[in-house]
This record gives structure tokens, C-alpha cells and sequence, in this order.
């Protein structure tokens, strides 16, 4: 209470919340609209994914690489897969992949040093987010499944959170929570399959399959029974570099309009300290 604040006269303060109001109305009127393109593109992002891994490559996608063009469906028997192309296979994740290959033992050296990654530090969109370093012996007792290069972790318990990322080139050590069931791909393609278990029909699938309400988690083995579309290996990798492409343009595109936020943001908390110090003639909108 005893820092020194500018007082205006009164007219004069009026005029300023006046000018506020109204320019502060419309850079948050502008910021509200590329957020809502964020939420555009992410949902773009989702479906084009979802898509491609259920029904195939575009037609001339397809073309470019030798694949059958808009081939003949069938019904897949799995309600969140619906029909799928004819020459694909249908098999539970746990005829494709192993799950919780490799953990730490309890007689792992106290002074080991692992990076560590909690469920909270995982969202289906950026990957892992956060990593702590800490030292074994201090380690939380969750802190135990070691991950490598192809793996992709799917969180068990919290199932709402949808923490679902692909491990790619990990630094030594990575280990994640044992919250995350670690699916190791041993018979498809690992970032075919990474797209597979990142879609929202994936997701929904586990949520389902989720016990408890405040708490809500499922068994790795329950999760390893869930029907998961298979093509063939060519098709695996040209659906995972086609996605790769496509999704790369739609994250760049939500980084550009992250960004423009944030200089809106910047532009607006500078326009007010302007405006309330006097630099501003809100008469003319003019910086003194």
C-alpha cells in the first residue's frame, strides 16, 4: 500500500479505462479466434490421423507409392474400427507388440542416475513435455520402466489424461512412470503404430476399458487385447512418412499462431502500462 501509483485527474482517468476497454476488447477478441483455430487444427490433425490408419492413403498418395488406390472395404468387427481396406489384417496389439520388456531391478546401483518421466509430463499431441534427472535410491518407487528407441508409452492409470507418446532417440537411462504401460512393437512398424495409438478411437478404447471413477485405470494385459488394424508392412511405412509430413504442417502452423498469441499478449500488457503511465495520448492513440 505504500508504493506510488499515477493519478490523473478524473476526466482524464475515464478517457484512459475508456481506451482500454475497448482496445483490450478487441486484442482479446483476436487472441479468442486463434485459439479457436488452435482447437481447429488439432482436431484436423486428430481426424486426418484417425482416418489415414483406419481406411488408407489418399488416392494419389496411394498411387505414389504403388499401393492399391481406394481399394474394396470390409468390415472390420471392431466397432471403433468400422470397415477397413480388404487386404488389411485385424489382430489384438499383443500378437504385434510385448508390453513391460524391460524395468529396473531392485539391486540397480543407489548412485544410478535416470531420467525420469511422470504421467503428468506426457499429453497425446507434444510427447513427453517434462523430464526430471534424479538418483535412483531417491527415486519415487514408480520409477521404474526403462524405455528405448521405437517404444510407445500408454498411460494405465488416468486414463482421462490420454497420455499416449512415441519414444524416439531417448537419452540414456529414460525411464518412465510405471503408470505407462510400454508397448514395444515386435511384428508392425513403430511409428505406424505410434499413429495408431495415438487416434482418438484408441484413446477412447482404453477410457473405456478403465476402471474407477476419481481414479480411473486399466491392466496392461486388458489393454494388450484391444483389435488393432494391420496392412501390410510397405503400406505401414508410407501411411507413417505420409503422416509425418501432413502433421508437421499442422503443428507448424499451430506454433505460428502460439507465437502471434503470445506477441498479442506482449502487445496488450505493454498498451496497458503505456496507457496508465501517461506514454499514450488516448485522445489520439498516439505515443507521447
Amino acid at each position: 500500500m505504500n508504493l506510488l501509483v499515477p493519478i490523473p485527474p478524473a476526466d482524464e482517468q475515464e478517457s484512459i479505462a475508456n481506451f482500454l476497454d475497448g482496445e483490450i476488447a478487441r486484442i482479446d477478441n483476436l487472441i479468442a479466434k486463434k485459439r479457436e483455430l488452435i482447437e481447429r487444427l488439432k482436431e484436423k490433425r486428430t481426424a486426418l490421423i484417425s482416418h489415414v490408419v483406419t481406411k488408407g492413403l489418399p488416392p494419389e498418395e496411394a498411387a505414389k507409392h504403388g499401393l492399391p488406390v481406394n481399394p474394396p472395404l470390409k468390415p472390420s468387427g471392431v466397432p471403433w474400427l468400422g470397415d477397413i481396406p480388404e487386404h488389411w489384417e485385424t489382430l489384438d496389439l499383443k500378437y504385434i507388440a510385448s508390453v513391460n520388456d524391460d524395468d529396473w531391478p531392485e539391486t540397480t546401483a543407489p548412485d544410478t542416475e535416470v531420467l525420469y518421466v511422470d504421467i503428468g509430463s506426457v499429453d497425446g499431441t507434444n510427447g513427453i513435455r517434462e523430464k526430471e534427472v534424479m538418483i535412483f535410491e531417491n527415486a519415487p518407487s514408480r520409477a521404474r520402466r526403462r524405455v528405448r528407441d521405437g517404444d510407445i508409452i500408454v498411460s494405465t492409470v488416468r486414463t482421462y489424461l490420454r497420455a499416449i507418446a512415441p519414444i524416439r532417440e531417448p537419452e540414456p537411462n529414460l525411464t518412465v512412470s510405471t503408470g505407462f504401460a510400454v508397448v514395444r512393437p515386435q511384428k508392425a512398424d513403430p511409428d505406424y503404430l505410434a499413429q495408431v495409438l495415438t487416434t482418438h478411437y484408441f484413446v477412447e478404447s482404453v477410457v473405456s476399458i478403465s476402471t474407477g471413477v476419481s481414479y480411473p485405470a486399466t491392466n496392461p494385459n486388458d489393454l494388450m487385447n484391444l483389435v488393432i488394424p494391420l496392412p501390410p508392412t510397405k503400406e505401414q511405412i508410407a501411411i507413417s512418412e505420409f503422416l509425418v509430413i501432413q502433421c508437421s504442417k499442422i503443428d507448424q502452423l499451430v506454433g505460428l499462431e502460439r507465437s502471434l498469441i503470445e506477441k498479442l499478449q506482449e502487445y496488450r500488457s505493454a498498451l496497458i502500462t503505456a496507457a496508465v503511465t501517461g506514454k499514450i495520448d488516448v485522445s489520439s492513440g498516439k505515443v507521447s
